[in-house]
C-alpha cells in the first residue's frame, strides 16, 4: 500500500499558491537572507515524504526515469 507523500502535496500547494515561482522565491530569500546557494526545496520534499513513506527514495537534483 503507498501512502500519501507529504512533500509532494506540499511542494503543489507551493506551486499554486505562488503561479509557479514557489523555488524561485525562496531561493532568492535564501540567497538574499540567509546567504545560501540552496533553498533546500529538495531536501524538505524529500524528509516529508519519508515521514509518511520510510521506502521513499526520491534523489534530490537527479532526474529519475
Amino acid at each position: 500500500m503507498k501512502w500519501i507523500k507529504l512533500g509532494t502535496w506540499l511542494e503543489s500547494l507551493i506551486e499554486i499558491f505562488t503561479l509557479g515561482y514557489g523555488e524561485h522565491i525562496a531561493l532568492w530569500v535564501s540567497k538574499k537572507v540567509f546567504g545560501k546557494n540552496s533553498c533546500g526545496c529538495c531536501e524538505r520534499k524529500q524528509w516529508l515524504n519519508r515521514l509518511t513513506n520510510p521506502q521513499y527514495n526520491g534523489e534530490c537534483n537527479q532526474i529519475k526515469l
